[in-house]
């Protein structure tokens, strides 16, 4: 099931701004990687299966981007992945990814995401 969504944001006056294309992708991608597989009532296989498949002991960093990168290339307007780190501190056991995102808005400059968990 696919379904329209409108990403907003507030200006410096409170007035309610309709964002659009980069900013409105970054929202998207943020918000699809905030998402715990089985969490969502309307769609329980929708989200980032971190509690199923990332979040074993020990923590595989490998198999934890490969998903991560798999969940972000399911938006329509990303058209690759470039550089990807991993992170796991030993200490904390937080597991920080973060990749360059191209995207069909900017060939050239990718922005930048990032997820701990």
């Amino acid at each position: 099931m696919r379904t329209l969504s409108f990403p907003l944001e507030l200006d410096g006056n409170g007035e309610l701004l309709v964002v659009e294309e980069l900013e409105a992708l970054r929202q998207k991608v943020n918000q699809r990687l905030s998402l715990f597989k089985g969490t969502w009532i309307i769609d329980i296989n929708s989200g980032v299966p971190y509690l199923q498949d990332i979040l074993k002991k020990p923590v595989d960093p490998g198999l934890a981007a490969s998903i991560i990168g798999n969940e972000i290339l399911k938006e329509d307007e990303v058209t690759s992945l470039g550089e990807v780190t991993t992170d796991l501190d030993p200490e904390t056991r937080v597991f920080t990814y973060t990749a360059q995102v191209f995207s069909i808005y900017s060939t050239t400059e990718p922005f930048e995401t990032e997820v701990s968990i």
